[in-house]
């Protein structure tokens, strides 16, 4: 299990590094910025539920 989950690393830095080279940017900040948006949103909603 431990060689799938450094496979799965290897394959991860990859596919980052691939986006980077394909945009000249690093994805990182608009996916943290999305999570966090998307953690906003399911907090109103659960919110307004109760």
């Amino acid at each position: 299990m431990s060689r799938e989950i450094g496979d799965d690393d290897a394959h991860t830095i990859a596919f980052f590094q691939r986006i980077i080279d394909l945009t000249g940017s690093d994805p990182s900040d608009n996916i943290c910025n999305e999570k966090l948006l998307n953690d906003a949103q399911v907090r109103d909603f659960i919110n307004k539920q109760y």
